[in-house]
């Protein structure tokens, strides 16, 4: 299944491919160093869809007709063994390493198997920028896209170079599918919450591909060569004028969003993704216009790195996780530490390295078959006697089986859910025992009448105001408040905890009335609700008004390295100044200064940091006592 036709290579995608797969690389390693790095995604999505297109293109030209059977072993050639080897080693690995690191692992191997991880991961309500468990293959979506778009879109081109579509209407549908995918994307994001559904969807992510796409029928020519043999040109000053300005521009786009547009951010989905595509379709064809500028590009090491971006994106996340886990943690916004991030990388390029030389150019030059009997020979290379394999064979063999094994293992050792999730169901199952009908609750003084001394000593010096008694205190909050339930009625005896995993502010209203309606809405009412969306003014007034002013109100600060985190904060310290009976219980302080004490996901604290959540709530009760007064 060799290409029918062979066509040179175009000078300058091998160091695209360079700055996208490292500027990905240093975006899940480091994060606040390239806050934007994960375009590099898009960068590759854009050169997928101009050179398969373009590809398709080619030998229709060439030979009046497109073997779509030979197009689709092409791809599974390329793709498939290294992203075989890696589910293999990674999940053998994950099963050595064993815990929280399984947890999913089944339903993982199955869509990377079948190229649909970007559904598994939206069905199972996973995120992108952490979770509760550890994905070990989270990176695959985009292949999984890219995959779907190889199935497809060959459907679609051979259609319109068979029924003879007219460039311009080729044009136009491209256009139209990338607008209406970028549309989808800004209708469906929903501004303050997890974006990862229309950032994985194949529907809302598709218009990078079809922007690449849309720059292959661009350069489609009637009797003209373009692309089959020779470099496209320009004709006018005002058309080299618009090449070298669009990829001057669309140069300074990327490196403005790399450094300046969070992951999270509302702009990244309506119009910003879009955008960078635009500007990545505006470097390729600067570069398809220079092949010397594109020559330079894959000079050296630059050039290396992007012959083997395909491998170091796939080895990437999977060693970082890995590492991660061993060191004690980690995730997209939760990175254990430099030394684990240099680790993952020394590890992540070798292994590149050695699939790129032995696995992948040799299928590419060989085919699967050819492959395997190459394989085979040099096993038994030096065999003699009964013996059928050399030491080295045996070793080789030996070495399959335990990998093999491990894999296994792991399949049979993966917990339901991780520990983040059993530490959450288990202070869900707390805080249901707190939550009793009215009256049955112990009865306690209220805390404005504080008891009076039968003989008062002037002399005596003032104390502090301490908690209220637990049975005066409503918590409303989120999964944070739930893995810390039983911290809390710890420090807070007889206290009503009302939780749920990814609440949100905007609920608040109805959570009142609802617990209100119960008769759980006691004097000082806690809301933890910081974590998972953002929030404004008029939104909190609305809140604290469905409380009323006759109880006093613990704001708790949210704690993720999400975007949002910072101005719900904001607004929870606007609403305590504008209201007397507020108070904030700062939780994003007191964390901040000891990560240590969180979770894998970094968001969640662990044992020891339910503590300290505890004592920051009851640190607000304090305030809320002195500020009720007597």
């Amino acid at each position: 299944m060799r290409p029918t036709v062979r066509y040179r290579r175009i000078a300058g995608l091998d160091g695209l491919r360079a700055l996208a797969v490292l500027s990905v690389m240093v975006f899940h390693f480091a994060p606040q160093v390239l806050p934007g790095g994960y375009v590099g995604v898009d960068i590759f999505f854009v050169l997928s869809g101009f050179l398969i297109t373009t590809l398709l293109v080619r030998e229709f030209r060439a030979r009046r007709a497109v073997s779509l059977s030979r197009f689709w072993v092409r791809r599974a050639r390329r793709l498939l063994p290294a992203l075989g080897l890696v589910v293999l080693v990674c999940t053998a690995a994950a099963g050595l390493v064993g815990g929280d690191l399984l947890v999913g692992i089944g339903a993982q191997v199955a869509g990377a198997a079948t190229f649909t991880s970007n559904w598994v991961y939206i069905a199972q309500g996973s995120t992108y920028s952490g979770g509760l468990a550890p994905q070990i293959f989270a990176n695959l979506w985009s292949l999984a896209v890219e995959e779907q778009f190889y199935l497809v879109w060959p459907l679609v081109v051979l259609a319109v170079l068979a029924l003879r579509i007219t460039r311009r209407r080729a044009l136009v549908l491209a256009g139209v599918l990338a607008v209406g995918s970028a549309v989808a994307m800004a209708v469906l994001y929903s501004p303050g919450t997890d974006p990862t559904r229309v950032y994985f969807g194949t529907d809302t992510h598709l218009f990078g591909l079809m922007i690449g796409a849309f720059l292959s029928f661009w350069h489609l020519r009637t009797g003209r060569p373009t692309l089959v043999r020779e470099a496209p040109r320009t004709t006018t000053r005002r058309g080299t004028l618009f090449v070298v300005g669009a990829g001057i521009a669309g140069a300074a786009v990327l490196v403005v969003a790399m450094l300046w547009m969070p992951w999270d951010d509302g702009i990244t989905y309506r119009g910003g993704l879009f955008v960078v595509s635009l500007a990545t379709a505006g470097v390729v064809n600067l570069v398809l216009h220079a092949p010397g500028l594109g020559k330079q590009l894959d000079r050296g090491p630059v050039g290396w790195v992007g012959a083997r971006s395909y491998g170091l994106y796939l080895w990437h996340w999977p060693v970082f996780v890995l590492a991660a886990a061993l060191a004690g943690g980690g995730g997209l916004y939760a990175s254990p530490g430099p030394w684990v991030a240099l680790a993952a990388t020394v590890v992540t390029f070798g292994a590149a390295a050695l699939s790129y030389r032995y696995v992948e150019r040799p299928v590419m030059g060989r085919g699967l078959g050819g492959y395997v009997r190459t394989v085979v020979a040099w096993l038994r290379r030096g065999a003699s006697g009964r013996n059928p394999l050399p030491v080295r064979g045996w070793l080789t063999v030996g070495g399959v089986v335990v990998v093999v094994g491990l894999a296994v293992t792991g399949f049979v050792r993966a917990p339901a859910i991780s520990s983040v999730e059993a530490q959450i169901r288990a202070g869900a199952e707390v805080a249901a025992l707190t939550q009793q009908p009215a009256g049955e609750a112990p009865a306690a003084p209220a805390p404005d009448a504080a008891p009076v001394p039968a003989e008062p000593a002037p002399e005596t010096p003032a104390v502090a105001p301490t908690s209220p008694p637990g049975d005066q205190v409503t918590i409303i909050g989120d999964s944070v408040t739930l893995a810390s339930a039983p911290a809390l009625t710890a420090a807070l005896p007889g206290v009503l905890i009302d939780g749920a995993v990814a609440r949100q502010m905007k609920d608040a209203v109805g959570l009142v009335e609802a617990v209100r309606a119960a008769g759980n809405l006691r004097p000082y009412v806690v809301l933890s609700l910081g974590t998972n969306s953002t929030v404004d003014a008029a939104m909190m007034d609305k809140v604290l008004a469905a409380i009323g002013p006759d109880h006093t109100v613990v704001l708790v600060t949210g704690y993720a390295d999400r975007s949002w985190v910072p101005v719900t904060n904001a607004e929870l310290v606007g609403a305590a100044q504008r209201h007397g009976n507020v108070v904030v219980a700062d939780w994003s302080g007191a964390i901040s200064s000891q990560p240590a004490l969180l979770g894998p996901d970094g968001v969640h604290p662990t044992s020891e940091g339910t503590s300290l959540y505890a004592g920051v709530v009851s640190g607000g009760l304090a305030q809320a006592v002195a500020l009720r007064g007597p």
